[in-house]
């Protein structure tokens, strides 16, 4: 037998002297928080004893998960914190937190002799809690979700007459998902060990096919912000005198994309040069945001709005939004000016670099130049414009009316435009608008109204965008950079502040992946499919699932017409109705439409149909109506998708670049999974090289098939 583990067994076998003489007295510790039945948390790190008696100290590779030895019964211990710093170093290896859950003191001299160390996730909510967040009081706040599961994990301690601990209950398995690593900081025990400043945006990925891959950026995560750029003047900005002296800069710029794709092979940009072949445009997107695009390229919004240095050179982003309805980026552009020729150079670059798989929709503003360049590069795309980007023209484009009267004409406008529930509303309000402020000869809002099926909510209700069509930039995904980059921002600067808007980004992805997997939505109603929504969806998109199911319970159904196997219903509020809405729905097929068109303008059910649903006895939603890209498995559903396009664009370059990536994500999905733990870090490793062997292997077997010159 191994040396160290002879050592190991003689030290965790109880003495006769140091048996624990028995048990006096129990204390089981109350609930001191409305979420969690805390007793104690544990946020310090791990102690670990230099050499003190009774500590195990020697080689336990086999005992090994994660780098921390995991717990065995009678395992001893110096101390009850040792105990305590041992279980939740195990516990943040693992990927669950712990608490105090129950202890034991002597009648003798009241002291602790026994502590019950237990996963978070142990017993359920008390029921005095749970009804704080039902009946009235649900619909004023969002109920905390539940953390508790019943979980049986934990691991006892109890003291020895000689002073040191033991263990002498233990039970490792979990009833729930543990953690991957990525979102170990989000549990409650582990918080403190969490540095941000030290994070990367890098390091965040996602459970399931962790798309958002982990990729070191050198060996330093702040790398970006100690760049050293070349200094022209004392003063570095992007481009001074637009065009002319952005080459001159250009070897700085290039050094920032040349530390980026050291660290990301997959990192991409290009560059445009004008005719005296200086640097003016360039074009960059990393590996995880390529990956995005592959999976949410359904709806992507480019914004031209950002403005960097004060000669306001264009700081071009396309973005899009994840199945958490965050906003995610597509990549990034500075542009030496806003022509069509730039704009085509751009979209065919951003093309290119996304494998030719064209947006579903793309939102842009409303500028002829862009117009142009969206139908030559994607003529397989539907486009519309921002509304917001309309409406913040307004006071240029219609000058003396919007600055003599201003507000009334801002209300009467919205009204028209956002309140418009017919084309004949809208028709009849914008025309009594022309004539009211005297505008029919402005040419501006003559095209606007050309074009009124690209932008006018009441005509694009049965386009999808994914959350992204906004009143407000507040509410657009478009303003991803904001606070970031500005007039000021200098060459050194943007490098940096680039990274720290996309290091907000993902660590808000990883904690809504957390809430998503590790927490459990509280239920408003006992209906089936308010219980099928918090199963399926991530938890931003339940909680306005669940909201149309709560709201769909106010409404009554009257069925109104019957035409073969379609019936047609009559949905209203039982305090509203004078408001109906009509639902047309054919039973057999389970398809169902409303006229307000929820589903297809955001690809959640809406109240109404869920109202028709309860009514006709279908208790669950139809799988037609899961839009996989709001689900929990978004990512690795969609990976599927992409497998006939691969092989359509085989044989070009194209598809070689969607092999890539496709190949990248799988490793990187290896890489992450294969962390759990040494023993799994093994078989993960083990598995990759015999991929290789076997890759190496066909590739040679392939070569020698080929005919021979």
């Amino acid at each position: 037998m191994h040396e160290g583990i002879e050592q190991y067994i003689m030290e965790v076998v109880p003495s006769s002297e140091c048996e624990a003489k028995g048990v006096d007295s129990f204390v089981a510790l109350g609930d001191e928080g409305y979420e969690h039945s805390v007793a104690e948390e544990v946020e310090a790190p791990v102690v670990l004893d230099d050499g003190k008696e009774g500590y195990v100290d020697f080689d336990l590779s086999q005992y090994i998960g994660g780098g921390v030895v995991e717990p065995t019964l009678g395992m001893e211990f110096t101390s009850e914190d040792d105990a305590r710093n041992f279980y939740n170093a195990y516990a943040k290896q693992m990927g669950f937190s712990i608490r105090v859950n129950s202890y034991y003191r002597s009648k003798k001299d009241n002291s602790i002799i026994s502590r019950e160390f237990c996963c978070s996730k142990e017993g359920f909510r008390r029921e005095r809690y749970a009804k704080k967040d039902s009946g009235e009081d649900a619909k004023r706040r969002r109920a905390r979700a539940l953390t508790r599961e019943g979980c049986k994990a934990l691991m006892t301690v109890r003291r020895r007459d000689c002073g040191r601990w033991y263990v002498a209950k233990l039970e490792k398995n979990h009833n729930h998902e543990l953690v991957t690593p990525a979102m170990r900081h989000f549990l409650r025990s582990h918080k403190q060990e969490f540095a941000p400043e030290k994070s990367c945006s890098n390091s965040f990925s996602s459970p399931g096919l962790s798309l958002d891959a982990p990729v070191d950026v050198l060996t330093d995560c702040s790398s970006f912000g100690k760049m050293e750029f070349a200094v022209q003047s004392n003063v570095n900005y992007i481009g001074r005198g637009r065009l002319s002296t952005f080459g001159i800069d250009a070897q700085s710029l290039l050094g920032f994309f040349k530390i980026m794709q050291a660290s990301d092979p997959a990192f991409y940009y290009a560059i445009q040069v004008d005719e005296e072949e200086r640097l003016s445009s360039v074009f960059w997107v990393d590996t995880r945001s390529r990956i995005a695009y592959n999976c949410f390229s359904d709806v992507v919004a480019f914004d031209t709005t950002y403005q960097v240095n004060q000669y306001k050179m264009p700081f071009a982003t396309f973005t899009g939004v994840n199945h958490h309805k965050h906003s995610v980026l597509f990549g990034c552009a500075l542009l030496a000016d806003e022509t069509e020729s730039t704009f085509s150079w751009l979209f065919t670059t951003w093309l290119e670099a996304m494998s030719g798989r064209q947006p579903g929709l793309i939102i842009t503003d409303y500028d002829p130049a862009i117009s142009r360049a969206v139908q030559q590069v994607f003529p397989q795309s539907s486009h519309r414009y921002c509304k917001w980007h309309i409406i913040s023209k307004m006071p240029k484009e219609l000058g003396h009316v919007y600055s003599v009267t201003p507000r009334t004409f801002q209300v009467e406008f919205d009204r028209c435009i956002n309140k418009s529930e017919t084309p004949d509303a809208f028709e009849s309000t914008w025309q009594m608008l022309l004539d009211k402020y005297n505008l029919r000869g402005n040419d501006w809002l003559q095209s606007l109204y050309i074009d009124r099926k690209l932008w006018v909510p009441v005509y694009m209700r049965d386009t999808f965008f994914a959350g992204m069509y906004a009143a407000q930039r507040s509410g657009s995904v478009n303003s991803l950079f904001d606070g970031y980059v500005n007039s000021g921002t200098t060459l050194q600067d943007f490098a940096e502040q680039y990274e720290k808007a996309l290091d907000e980004r993902y660590e808000k992805e990883a904690k809504a992946e957390f809430e998503t997997f590790y927490t459990k939505p509280v239920l408003k109603t006992p209906l089936p499919v308010e219980k099928q929504g918090a199963d399926i969806y991530t938890r931003n998109m339940f909680t306005i699932f669940q909201d149309e199911v709560f709201e769909s319970l106010l409404f009554a159904v009257k069925l109104s017409a019957e035409d073969g196997g379609t019936s047609t219903y009559e949905v209203s509020r039982f305090d509203e109705e004078h408001k109906t809405y009509f639902v047309a729905f054919n039973i057999a097929e389970q398809l169902a439409s409303c006229s307000c068109k929820m589903f297809e303008f955001e690809g959640i059910l809406c109240r109404h149909v869920l109202a028709v649903f309860k009514a006709t006895n279908v208790f669950t939603l139809p799988q037609c109506y899961i839009l996989k890209r709001w689900t929990r498995n978004a990512k690795e559903e969609v990976m599927l998708d992409l497998l006939p396009c691969v092989e359509l664009q085989a044989n070009s370059q194209k598809g070689r670049n969607l092999q890539y990536n496709i190949l990248y994500q799988e490793a990187i999905k290896c890489a992450e999974e294969g962390m759990a733990s040494d023993q799994i870090f093994k078989v993960a490793l083990n598995a990759l090289r015999e991929a290789r062997v076997k890759i190496v292997g066909a590739k040679r077997n392939a070569m020698k098939s080929m005919p021979q010159n």
